[in-house]
């Protein structure tokens, strides 16, 4: 008798996972590859390796499935005559791409197969089902975001939560079995939450609650969490159309009262026209310095009070930075005007002195970078270049691409401070005393990203690049 032998399968498993579909229907990495495994022992195929591509949708540039170019690689060294993975989906969902890839399998004899999918593509009609499964799969790929919008649309009339704990105001938590959570309110902080509603009736400014709450809970908020706070609608149990969202801690009447204190707040704010609204930084910790009225009180027979635009770090009082100046704006304009054509002109000696020891810089066209990069996946995939020119190469371009953006900036730097210098060649400041507040402010901002006055009151200014 002949003895017959069996060919064995020499089988790699494929698995990918996006974000998003693992967080929305838990299509782990670790369930593909315990199921896969299984299915290959079933099969009586011999597991060689694994291959997984984590974060990646299957319509991700073949050039970042990075585990995908290297299942390539092997497949051209034959390493292999078998690919198994779970769904077609998990595969490819755009043809073009799944056509290069298949292109390479078929010359050195690899096929492949789902495990919970059956296809023929030894048959016109099988690889007709193939193409129309395919098809299906970028459109429904590229339909995607309109479903999620639905069905987010859909939990919300039902009232189910759409976010997690970390996206809930304060005073509210979730409740329920994971498809059907709700939003319930939080025992924890239920009573601060009701505090911090009555005292914003009670003293109509959003700082002095911020402080209060802040103060009495040993709470860390910020200015903007509780402007955030107080303007969101869930408050009063409204989100998206459904006015029975979740529990409520006011009325819509109290929320409407509150919504009129904050206009009220902000337009009072804004009596006077900061000059450097958004453009002082704190030297500190770096946040934006806001505009506020200062106050003094001189007595020579009787008490004149006078008020004067200043500029405060707001997160001194949270406690959260060290910041104690109070620059006046007068004082910062002045020194602008008296001083900033000298720092102009002497960041233009200084370009012009590092431009002289420079050499002539390369001319590098980025748009050929670009499509050299894009054909470069293409090459790779057709077997023209190993795997390690085409990490050299991919390594130099994206190097050149680097450095023609550093050029560009450089070069926008340069014609930046020369527009600038040239601005004030014109003598603007001499128009400049009739512009008012707020044409002053725009006439800054053109030019200056942002000044830091430190405790010696020493000024750095940062220049547009």
């Amino acid at each position: 008798m002949e003895k017959t032998t069996e060919k064995v399968i020499n089988a790699v498993i494929y698995i990918r996972v996006s974000s998003q579909e693992q967080v929305r229907h838990g299509y782990s990495l670790d369930s593909q590859r315990e199921h896969l495994i299984e299915y290959c022992k079933s099969k009586g195929y011999k597991v060689i390796d694994i291959y997984a591509d984590e974060g990646k949708s299957a319509r991700t540039k073949l050039k970042n499935r990075t585990e995908l170019l290297r299942l390539v690689e092997d497949a051209k060294k034959h390493k292999f005559n078998r690919i198994v993975f779970w769904r077609l989906d998990r595969w490819f969902r755009n043809i073009k791409d799944y056509y290069k890839v298949q292109e390479i399998l078929e010359d050195n004899k690899i096929d492949w197969e789902c495990s919970s999918e059956e296809y023929n593509t030894t048959t016109s009609n099988g690889r007709l089902h193939l193409n129309i499964k395919l098809s299906i799969a970028q459109n429904e790929s590229d339909q995607t975001s309109d479903r999620i919008k639905f069905n987010f649309a859909m939990m919300v009339q039902k009232g189910n939560i759409i976010v997690g704990q970390q996206g809930m105001p304060l005073g509210y938590k979730a409740n329920g079995e994971a498809k059907n959570k709700r939003m319930i309110k939080d025992e924890e902080t239920e009573h601060i939450v009701e505090d911090m509603w009555n005292n914003i009736q009670e003293t109509g400014s959003i700082r002095q609650t911020l402080i209060y709450i802040n103060q009495k809970y040993n709470l860390d908020i910020v200015y903007d969490s509780m402007r955030h706070y107080l303007m969101n609608e869930k408050y009063y149990g409204y989100y998206r159309g459904n006015e029975n969202y979740c529990p409520a801690y006011i009325s819509k009447e109290t929320f409407d009262k509150v919504q009129s204190i904050i206009r009220h707040n902000v337009k009072f704010n804004k009596r006077h026209d900061y000059i450097f609204s958004g453009l002082l930084v704190c030297p500190i910790c770096h946040h934006k310095l806001a505009g506020f009225t200062s106050k003094t009180t001189k007595s020579h027979g009787k008490k004149v009070e006078f008020r004067y635009p200043s500029y405060r770090c707001n997160l001194r009082y949270q406690q959260r930075c060290s910041y104690s100046k109070r620059p006046v704006e007068k004082t910062i304009e002045s020194y602008l005007i008296n001083n900033i054509e000298d720092i102009i002109n002497t960041q233009v000696l200084e370009i012009s002195k590092l431009n002289e020891k420079k050499e002539e810089p390369i001319k590098i066209d980025k748009e050929k970078l670009k499509q050299r990069m894009d054909r470069l996946t293409d090459i790779y995939l057709e077997g023209r270049i190993s795997k390690e020119k085409y990490s050299d190469e991919f390594d130099r371009i994206t190097e050149l691409l680097r450095q023609a953006d550093k050029i560009e900036t450089e070069e926008k730097q340069n014609d930046n401070l020369n527009n600038i210098k040239d601005l004030f060649n014109k003598d603007m400041l001499s128009l400049y005393n009739n512009l008012d507040n707020k044409g002053k402010r725009m006439f800054w901002s053109s030019f200056i990203e942002y000044i830091e006055i430190n405790e010696n009151n020493e000024f750095n200014i940062h220049f547009k690049k």
